[in-house]
């Protein structure tokens, strides 16, 4: 028996699945995993709990299933002192990895039970998933236990059947213990699974949304329209499901880089994409309105506007009759340089913390007949997103062309940014409750003045118009050479935590490391 002078005790579990091999449209899975621990002793004065160990998981040729097909670890503790003991169970030291780095999975589950004596299930007591990654676990607490007194335990861990391909899931590496201890942890949850827990599907009647078939984006965010946070249904079976806020909503508030932001929503990729919204107050509130919301007011999107090439948030060749030349990204518009500026003067030391994520200059034409035209020089042209808000009211989070997906890096993108930094685009605006000519006073995006957007509208023959939040809050288009305020967005990386016990409202804003 070894005896420790601590108030932990741990069980070291491995557990590895790579190998994913694709059939008939199914993903099936290898695992192999592994648990050992010797019997250990936690004493403190006549306080003595004793962790004993059953058996080992192992497990081989698993595919992905269900808890009935689940790896089994079955353990105990027993308060071999004189004293009532109260204790905290934790998975700690979590390392899920995929290819080397930090990952995080949704369909990685685990459920503890108690058990009898002989290890059948007597109750659940708590479940959940790898969703923050590795980040530690809390399985149970404030556990009471008698002198004399075993209790026995059943952990399980499976890799959950989605009915979908899982490529995702292919050769995650996970390890991690389970922790006993009479001390209580304080945990930093990351922020998506804060806000997670308030999320519904948007293709479904909810609390404020009266519909049977979910949101409609043809009319305005309301309280019976959309207000909170919403699943896009079409990404429910995705790595990272994508989540917005709609509507008038107050939990969304978050301080980063000594700075105010606005959730707008989640990315492909799990990070969190966040509106600039000012500076905090000396009592650290983030209740800014109007133009402090704006990192400056009255500046055009770019200087000229007599082409199709100045709808670009980089631009080509003006007088071009070639799409490729028009469209190319040789030359930073006027609003570019001046978010990059502000960048470079106020976010350097927090690029770590920013994921490259994508940000969409939509530049396709669209697909309405009577709008076709080649997108070049002084042509008229109309522009996909204008086809998708104003002609159809569909928006969409999807960004096809790779040159109209501004990256830093171009393993996602166009590799044309020089900071992780733009603007929202019009989608995310409909997504979040605008509409085009629309007004509403009461959704989170109004702030009661015109800001620019990323999207193109169209061009009208002698002028580039791309899309705004006009001040009355409703989606607009005007010439980019006229002058609007600047609102910057930036997206957090996947995985980053909460570091203060706030909710979101703007008095009291979560605070991210």
């Amino acid at each position: 028996m070894k005896h420790l002078r601590y108030k932990t005790i741990f069980l070291y579990l491995l557990l590895v699945v790579g190998l994913l091999l694709v059939v008939s449209g199914f993903s099936y899975a290898y695992f192999i995993s592994s648990a050992f621990s010797n019997e250990q002793v936690v004493e403190s004065g006549t306080l003595q709990l004793t962790y004993l160990t059953d058996r080992n998981i192992l497990l081989a040729d698993v595919f992905p299933t269900d808890e009935t097909e689940a790896g089994i670890h079955t353990f105990a503790i027993e308060n071999t002192g004189t004293l009532e003991a109260t204790y905290y169970l934790y998975l700690t030291d979590i390392m899920l990895q995929k290819d080397g780095v930090d990952t995080q999975s949704n369909n990685l589950k685990w459920k503890l039970y108690k058990a009898t004596s002989d290890y059948t299930e007597a109750e659940e007591i708590s479940s959940g998933t790898f969703e923050e990654g590795n980040n530690p676990i809390e399985l149970d607490t404030v556990i009471q236990i008698n002198p004399a007194e075993k209790q026995y335990y059943i952990l399980k861990i499976w890799l959950q059947e989605i009915g979908v391909l899982q490529n995702w899931d292919q050769g995650l590496v996970f390890s991690g213990k389970v922790e006993a201890t009479t001390v209580p942890k304080t945990i930093n949850r990351t922020l998506v699974s804060m806000i997670k827990k308030d999320a519904v599907m948007d293709n479904v009647a909810s609390t404020y949304v009266t519909s049977s078939t979910g949101i409609d984006f043809s009319q305005i965010s309301s309280d019976t329209n959309g207000k909170g946070l919403y699943i896009l249904h079409d990404s429910v079976n995705s790595q990272f499901p994508i989540m917005y806020y709609r509507g008038a909503v107050e939990n969304n508030h978050v301080k980063f880089a000594n700075l105010c932001w606005k959730i707008v929503r989640t990315t492909e990729t799990g990070g969190v994409k966040l509106l600039y919204n000012g500076k905090p107050n000396s009592n650290g509130e983030c209740n800014t309105t109007g133009e402090a919301t704006l990192i400056t007011n009255n500046q055009p999107f770019n200087t000229e506007a007599d082409d199709n090439a100045y709808l670009g948030y980089m631009y080509g060749e003006t007088g071009s009759d070639s799409y490729d030349e028009t469209h190319r990204n040789d030359y930073a518009s006027t609003i570019k340089s001046i978010i990059e500026e502000w960048y470079s003067q106020n976010m350097m030391s927090y690029t770590d913390d920013l994921e490259d994520t994508v940000w969409c200059n939509d530049r396709g034409i669209t697909l309405a007949s009577s709008s076709i035209g080649p997108g070049t020089g002084t042509s008229a042209t109309a522009y996909m997103s204008r086809y998708r808000l104003v002609d159809n009211q569909n928006p969409s989070f999807e960004c096809k062309n790779v040159n109209d997906r501004f990256t830093v890096s171009e393993d996602n993108g166009n590799g044309a940014l020089t900071y992780p930094i733009a603007l929202l685009t019009a989608d995310e605006v409909a997504y979040a409750g605008g509409v085009y000519h629309t007004a509403n006073n009461s959704y989170y995006l109004n702030n009661d003045l015109g800001w620019w957007l990323l999207s193109p509208s169209y061009f009208n023959g002698s002028k580039a118009l791309v899309f705004q939040v006009y001040a009355e809050g409703y989606l607009n288009d005007y010439t980019v050479d006229f002058s609007y305020g600047i609102r910057p967005a930036v997206s957090l990386k996947a995985g980053t935590r909460i570091i203060s016990g706030g909710n979101g409202t703007m008095e009291n804003p979560y605070v991210v490391e």
